[in-house]
């Protein structure tokens, strides 16, 4: 079966990269792709993540709780460093206060340079 979204993954030394998208996300969607993310850190050693969203549609709130509750299970001490491509910005924000709340170290930003430089600025341990 096909997944409902596209994932580019690469190891970047410092980070892992991603780039997912697809037309519509939901908290199954986003189980899946954190879950290949998480794999390939473990694999590689990563604890930084930088990761750009590409989804038509976003989520509302209550699969953007289920989200946040997934991300501190499967990744519980990684920076992540998100964009969304498309902008979602308020259920972004949201996610943002979420994940903290979980005890993850994530940021929301525009431009992937200034992703970059926070994730290289700051230490996860």
């Amino acid at each position: 079966m096909d997944k409902p979204y596209t994932i580019e993954m690469e190891d970047r030394d410092d980070y892992f990269w991603v780039l997912v998208g697809g037309k519509e996300l939901t908290a199954e969607i986003s189980a899946q792709y954190w879950r290949e993310i998480a794999d390939q850190c473990a694999q590689l050693g990563r604890d930084k993540v930088l990761i750009e969203k590409n989804f038509e549609q976003s989520v509302g709130p209550e699969d953007m709780i289920r989200m946040a509750d997934n991300l501190s299970k499967v990744l519980p001490h990684i920076m992540v460093a998100f964009i969304d491509r498309r902008r979602h910005d308020a259920i972004n924000e949201l996610g943002k206060k979420l994940a903290r709340n979980r005890d993850v170290m994530f940021q929301v930003f525009e431009h992937v340079g200034d992703a970059q430089r926070w994730l290289l600025a700051n230490s996860s341990d």
